[in-house]
């Protein structure tokens, strides 16, 4: 659709796009003429959000982090609760007023809708000994049930006690500052100053509880896991300090270390004493060789036997308190020195029973015997002395090894009672660390929600707000235009009809040869004269079409439509009545079921449609068998024109014999139907079924769209 379609559009409905509008604003001028008065008040407050200052310095500059706490303010007053609260809190304000003073019932104003809707008993009920109390009552009240009466009237439409007098709460930020500005609309200006400053305070109160108790549950979450873990420690150590007393364990490094080095330095010992031993027993054996036996009779010598046994002893415990020496107590150095003294006088006694015991001076072998034998006594001695310190030190490498064997297996059990206390110790310190990160946050947070200030108290409206009566009448005027511009045009973008030539000719594919006007519409003098011009110029066109034909007279037009009612017949007794008073020798032909007007003149017949169609009968024999109406024209033997109705192409055979016969067909179709596919294969076929030109005349035209054509 072309600009100019819209405008020939909307300037054709002129009178709905005027009068649509003008109905709107009067009426809405007749219902909102008596609406009440409003009045306004409004308050400032600082919130500190964007350049306040906190425990860690300067507020945050972040653009949406502090959008987004002003977006939480702003909801948080618009919030039911914060609205519920504030209603409980007027409504037990006015309670208790009007009990301290009860002229104030019968005052008018928000006491008066007080008195209507709260029966006096209840009105006693809620009362309270002081304004706290009642607030508290109200409160409880509201909310025991949701069909008490106190319920229902938060919950209605009252202008003072609901919820739905709080949507006239509205909370903005100012700019890019740290302020908020609360504003309230309300019938009376005492009470719209009032409700301003209880939002004021409610709003305040919950958002500082709210920022308070973001960090509650979380620190009460970490202070029960720190109990936990504290315990999970305890009982880590504990067990660290069980195991250390049933093992004996004070350091078990340093003391496995220490068992393994004396372990290693018992060993090489050992190794050097058993190397000592096993030469001294030599030494021993080759003298005892060189005694020739005589040293069984020192062996046998009761003294020696028992200086040799007590030799023993004395080595044995000496050897004891050397490899023990580290272990004992004080004074374990004075025992050693008096075991050697003993023992070196055991040593001497024994010398001494030996050299009592010599019998031969010589040996066999030319060596003093004295001396010989002093040298089987030192060997002895050795032999002995190594023996006594073999003996105790496979003793104490034995005690090692039963040591070594359990120390070894505690190490695993220790490293995993040392790794559970250092899981432990980790995760308490993590989760103290996390409590005091967030007892800190909550610090702060209890020092920045004390922001909030006051800077602008709500004042008291002197004077109404403005009318908005002339602004309600131009908003319903306006929105009733583009309404109704935007259904006309809507509606015209979705008309699929023909409308007008030009769109016919578009979608059919055949050319127009003219327009038949819209004959519903009250007739007029434009109405007429239009008509007119457009039959003038069908009836020009077919005598051009039947002057420039080559074939004889008479001149044949067929007049056709898909379907019934489609103004062919209307066409066809315009044309011929029109041709008969321009003196054109015009003959018409209907259908015998039509039914004409009685008041044209021009000669017509009836032919008999159905047999001419299984006849197949040609233009003479068509004739011959029609049924005359008007015979006084039609016996002259000059007919230049002959117009030929036919039956709808749908709906009705058709006389096929006259088909090749036509020099022009007109195909009525109406201006206010759509073109369907059905409908151009049927025209598809019935210009396959003759050689003239098919052309298309447009029925049922606007006088609008006619206008375009004719001018």
């Amino acid at each position: 659709m072309s600009l100019s379609d819209v405008l020939r559009l909307l300037a054709r409905k002129w009178l709905l796009l005027v009068l649509v509008p003008v109905v709107l604003g009067v009426s809405t001028y007749f219902f909102a003429r008596h609406l009440p008065k409003v009045y306004s008040s409004d308050t400032t407050i600082y919130t500190g959000i964007a350049s306040g200052y906190s425990l860690t310095g300067n507020a945050q500059t972040d653009y949406s982090s502090t959008a987004n706490a002003f977006d939480n303010l702003i909801n948080l007053i618009k919030a039911r609760s914060t609205k519920e609260e504030v209603v409980y809190q007027l409504l037990a304000s006015h309670l208790w007023q009007s009990k301290q003073q009860p002229a104030l019932l019968g005052s008018g104003g928000p006491y008066e809708e007080l008195q209507e809707v709260l029966p006096e008993r209840l009105r006693q009920q809620l009362t309270g000994p002081t304004l706290e109390a009642t607030v508290e009552n109200v409160r409880n009240y509201a909310k025991a049930n949701n069909t008490n009466l106190l319920y229902q009237l938060v919950n209605s439409a009252s202008p003072t006690y609901s919820l739905a007098a709080l949507n006239n709460l509205v909370g903005t930020r100012i700019g890019t500052s740290d302020l908020v500005r609360l504003e309230f609309e309300s019938y009376d200006p005492e009470l719209c100053r009032a409700t301003l400053a209880l939002a004021t305070r409610v709003f305040m109160n919950q958002s500082r509880n709210l920022r308070e108790g973001q960090t509650e549950s979380v620190i009460e979450y970490y202070e029960t896991e720190l109990t936990k873990a504290k315990a999970r420690l305890a009982k880590a150590e504990n067990e660290n300090l069980a195991f250390n007393r049933d093992n004996n364990i004070i350091n078990y490094d340093e003391q496995s270390s220490t068992v393994a080095n004396e372990r290693e330095q018992l060993a090489s010992q050992l190794a050097q004493m058993n190397q000592d031993y096993a030469g001294a027993q030599a030494a021993l054996q080759a003298i005892n060789r060189k005694l020739g036996g005589r040293q069984g009779a020192l062996l046998s010598s009761r003294k020696v036997i028992e200086q040799k046994e007590k030799l023993s002893r004395l080595n044995a415990a000496i050897a004891d308190q050397q490899l023990y020496s580290q272990q004992k107590e004080a004074g374990s150095a004075d025992k050693a020195r008096q075991l050697q003294a003993e023992a070196n006088k055991t040593i001497q006694n024994l010398q001494n029973n030996v050299d009592e015991v010599v019998a031969n001076s010589n040996s066999t072998e030319g060596i003093a015997n004295k001396d010989l034998l002093s040298e089987w006594m030192q060997d002895m001695i050795q032999v002995e002395t190594s023996k006594a310190k073999l003996g105790v030190m496979n003793r104490r490498l034995q005690e090692f090894e039963r040591e070594y064997q359990r120390m070894a297996p505690l190490g695993a059990t220790k490293k995993r009672i040392e790794r559970e206390i250092d899981l432990a110790e980790k995760e308490y310190l993590g989760i103290m660390a996390s409590l005091n990160a967030s007892r800190s946050s909550q610090q702060n947070t209890q020092l920045t929600a004390t922001h909030l200030k006051i800077v602008d108290a709500p004042n008291l409206p002197t004077s109404p707000k403005t009318s908005k009566l002339l602004l309600l009448v131009l908003l319903s005027s306006v929105g009733g235009f583009v309404f109704t511009t935007g259904l006309v045009l809507g509606l015209g973008l979705l008309d699929r009809s023909l409308k007008n030539p030009q769109i016919a000719a578009r979608r059919i594919g055949l050319p127009v040869a003219g327009i038949m006007l819209d004959k519903q519409v009250t007739p007029t003098k434009q109405l007429q004269a239009s008509q007119q011009r457009s039959l003038d110029q069908l009836v020009r066109h077919i005598l051009l079409k039947a002057n420039s034909s080559q074939t004889p007279s008479p001149f044949v037009v067929g007049v056709f439509s898909v379907q019934r009612e489609e103004g062919k017949t209307t066409l066809c007794q315009a044309l011929a009545q029109r041709c008969h008073e321009m003196g054109v020798q015009t003959l018409a032909l209907y259908p015998d079921h039509n039914d004409i007007d009685d008041s044209f003149e021009a000669p017509s017949l009836f032919y008999p449609s159905e047999a001419a169609a299984v006849q197949g009968w040609p233009l003479d024999q068509l004739i011959q068998h029609a049924v005359p109406k008007r015979m006084s024209e039609i016996s002259s033997p000059n007919v230049q024109v002959v117009l030929v109705e036919f039956p709808a192409l749908r709906e009705e055979a058709v006389p096929v014999g006259i088909l090749r016969q036509l020099n022009l067909v007109f195909l009525t179709v109406p201006a206010t139907r759509t073109w369907r596919p059905t409908d151009q294969q049927t025209v598809d076929y019935l210009r396959t079924a003759t050689t003239a030109p098919v052309e298309v005349v447009l029925s049922g035209v606007s006088l609008q769209h006619g206008e375009e054509v004719l001018s």
